[in-house]
């Protein structure tokens, strides 16, 4: 049985090491939360580039966990192991909170996008409809917001749209799409997308593909 009688010293190395964890923990949980909410708010670009690094940062807080179990086995570093993943554990689950948190308010901002890009979708629909094609690009089509209608931030952001042969042969035989890139990491490519038959694959585009109402976002 390990026991775990330390030096009088143990209660200060605990306090820094929550302290010094902690405080990167919080740290990112604000930055996480904070720049995921802007990107969907309608005021950023729908991307979120640090995401990546606050998982990555979870992982070496779960490596020094690990480590400090190893720790624990020996009687000179037990005491300073406990510290270590005291504080080690705070940092990874404020970095999972944050994430967790984060993951709720994207869902809320696409949900809210798809909703507000909802009379393009229709005006897209009207103009295949009246021609037989769908439009050449998104200057032909005349789209009309309803009264309620409210953008915050200004205005959609910048849809990339896909038609003819490019979009039938990569999209699955859609005759058109929309498209919003929404990374959140320099090797995160994720995006939002649109197809007008709605046949969205569980996996394509690199990811796998989760259903936000008649839109799908691409987990790269």
């Amino acid at each position: 049985m390990i026991n775990f009688e330390c030096q009088s010293n143990f209660r200060s190395r605990l306090f820094l090491s929550l302290a010094g964890f902690g405080c990167m923990g919080l740290l990112l949980a604000i930055y996480t939360i904070g720049v995921n909410y802007l990107s969907v708010s309608g005021y950023g670009d729908w991307g979120v580039p640090g995401n990546e690094m606050v998982i990555w940062l979870s992982l070496l807080g779960i490596a020094v966990m690990a480590t400090s179990l190893v720790g624990l086995l020996f009687r000179r570093s037990r005491c300073m192991s406990l510290a270590v993943l005291a504080g080690a554990t705070l940092l990874v689950v404020l970095s999972l909170f944050s994430l967790k948190t984060a993951d709720g308010i994207r869902q809320r901002g696409f949900e809210r996008l798809a909703r507000e890009a909802a009379p393009l979708v229709a005006a897209i629909h009207e103009y295949s409809r009246e021609h037989g094609r769908p439009p050449g690009s998104l200057d032909e089509v005349q789209v009309n917001y309803p009264s309620g209608h409210v953008i915050k931030g200004g205005e959609l952001p910048g849809f990339v749209y896909l038609s003819g042969d490019q979009a039938i042969e990569r999209y699955h035989r859609n005759p058109w799409i929309l498209m919003l890139r929404t990374p959140t990491g320099p090797l995160r490519w994720d995006m939002f997308v649109y197809y007008p038959q709605q046949n969205y694959p569980s996996l394509g585009h690199g990811g796998w593909l989760e259903r936000i109402g008649e839109w799908a976002y691409v987990h790269e």
